[in-house]
């Protein structure tokens, strides 16, 4: 699960960022934790437990500990940290880099929600790959979740295609629908018979995804008319292109 602390004196504000990131992970169909704080005393107070939060948004002027006073204390105690400041001014702006900052999001900017949604997406997608263990007939497989390509339903068997495994694992007795359960939400259902990997798709275009194992390599899999607009949806959202 994918968590955020957010950080700020001003209430209403808090709630506007946390809808922000509500859509973007219900888009995504990705799991996720946001948690409220209304003073970096807040937060701080947490001790080690902070370092179960992926990305922390600072309010730069807060009353009591300034944004940058409370990601020094985060820093103390979880030196990988992954901060953005949130600002009303302009003249910060440059000062957060000093202090490892991913990103930095002027409030008052129109783009706002897009700026947020991009540095939401940036340290989602740049998280260390994790695996999963995959019971297969001949034994069982530890892979990297973001090595599988797409998944096709063969009768009452589930066939992984992975990349830098060399082949194409068959025998995993199961439902698509309980292998989908088991991975992230950019795994989408494109088709009765087939879960893309949209990390691993090159281009959507009308009812069909192109997939790659790499840039040699391409497989072009079907998109059933009731999945198109979703599937497009979450790829331009995913890649970036966000409207």
């Amino acid at each position: 699960m994918f968590r955020i602390a957010l950080c700020d004196d001003n209430l209403s504000f808090l709630e506007y960022e946390k809808s922000i990131i509500e859509k973007y992970f219900t888009d995504c169909s990705a799991e996720y934790q946001c948690d409220a704080f209304l003073s970096g005393e807040e937060l701080i107070d947490l001790g080690n437990a902070i370092r179960k939060y992926n990305l922390f948004i600072l309010d730069y002027d807060m009353s009591g500990l300034s944004g940058f006073e409370t990601a020094l204390k985060i820093y103390d105690v979880f030196p990988g940290a992954k901060i953005a400041f949130a600002t009303n001014y302009y003249d910060f702006t440059r000062e957060g880099y000093r202090y490892n900052a991913v990103r930095y999001l002027v409030k008052l900017e129109k783009t706002f929600v897009n700026e947020l949604t991009e540095c939401v997406g940036f340290v989602f997608n740049a998280e260390p790959p994790k695996t999963i263990l995959l019971e297969l007939s001949d034994g069982v497989l530890e892979v990297a979740i973001d090595d599988i390509v797409y998944l096709k339903s063969e009768k009452h068997y589930v066939e992984y295609t992975i990349h830098n495994k060399g082949d194409t694992y068959y025998g995993r007795r199961c439902s698509l629908d309980d292998a989908q359960v088991e991975l992230p939400g950019y795994f989408v259902r494109v088709h009765q018979r087939y879960i893309v990997n949209l990390k691993r798709a090159i281009q959507v275009k009308r009812y069909e995804v192109i997939v790659g194992k790499d840039r040699k390599e391409n497989t072009i899999i079907p998109i059933s008319r009731n999945h198109f607009d979703e599937v497009n949806r979450k790829f331009c959202l995913l890649k970036g292109d966000i409207r």
